[in-house]
């Protein structure tokens, strides 16, 4: 039962964008040493690669769309809620449910769209243009799969959000969907505004009068 209800609320989804954005990782890792080994062996050895230029390529895009499903899953995408974060909770939370689901409609078209393209080059055997001759089947399947992994997402997200705003309260409150800022990022700044060595900070600094003051504050003794 418990098995079912976990499949049914699509928390499932979570694990799949937490892999998405280390396999993103990766690839950004090979595409960096793609990149080194091609441009050191052109400029050391005067041997430009075939490949080097056309697989980073590749992998980047691999990055950006296949990565797009961790990136919302932790808020990191770029949005303006300075209203909205106004807003009480649950009708905070009815409004990102709004957004969200027409955010999910057109990542459907795109991987509706997307879709199409993919079989057309799978169907016939379509190749890059280049030396390497890259079967851009696989190529063109990176773009419906980040979107698959976006709208899996959104649908985990629209859930949860759902049950909040039905339930009201602390849960209406602690549901993932309303989590829309960077919390890496904001508990960073918070920590940096907070940091006595931050350079001027006026518990490192001081002013000109208070340093004046101290010095001539008469001895006790």
């Amino acid at each position: 039962m418990r098995a079912l209800k976990y499949i049914l609320r699509f928390r499932w989804a979570n694990v799949l964008s937490e892999i998405a954005g280390y396999l993103s990782a990766v690839a950004l890792v090979l595409a960096t040493l793609a990149m080194v080994y091609g441009v050191g062996l052109r400029y050391f050895f005067g041997r430009p690669t075939v490949w080097q230029t056309e697989v980073s390529v590749y992998l980047l895009v691999f990055v950006t769309f296949v990565g797009g499903a961790y990136g919302l899953k932790h808020h990191a995408h770029v949005g303006v809620d300075l209203l909205v974060d106004l807003l009480p909770p649950r009708p905070q939370l009815a409004l990102r449910l709004i957004t969200a689901l027409l955010a999910l409609g057109v990542v459907v078209a795109v991987i509706w769209t997307s879709y199409g393209t993919w079989w057309e080059a799978t169907e016939g055997g379509f190749r890059s243009p280049t030396a390497l001759r890259a079967p851009l089947s696989i190529v063109y399947g990176i773009l419906p799969l980040g979107m698959l992994l976006i709208a899996l997402q959104y649908i985990a997200f629209l859930i949860e959000g759902v049950e909040g705003l039905l339930a009201g309260g602390d849960q209406a409150r602690s549901a993932a969907i309303m989590g829309q800022g960077n919390a890496e990022l904001a508990t960073a700044l918070e920590q940096e505004s907070k940091d006595p060595s931050d350079v001027g900070h006026p518990a490192a600094t001081g002013s000109v009068d208070e340093a004046k003051h101290i010095g001539e504050r008469p001895d006790p003794s």
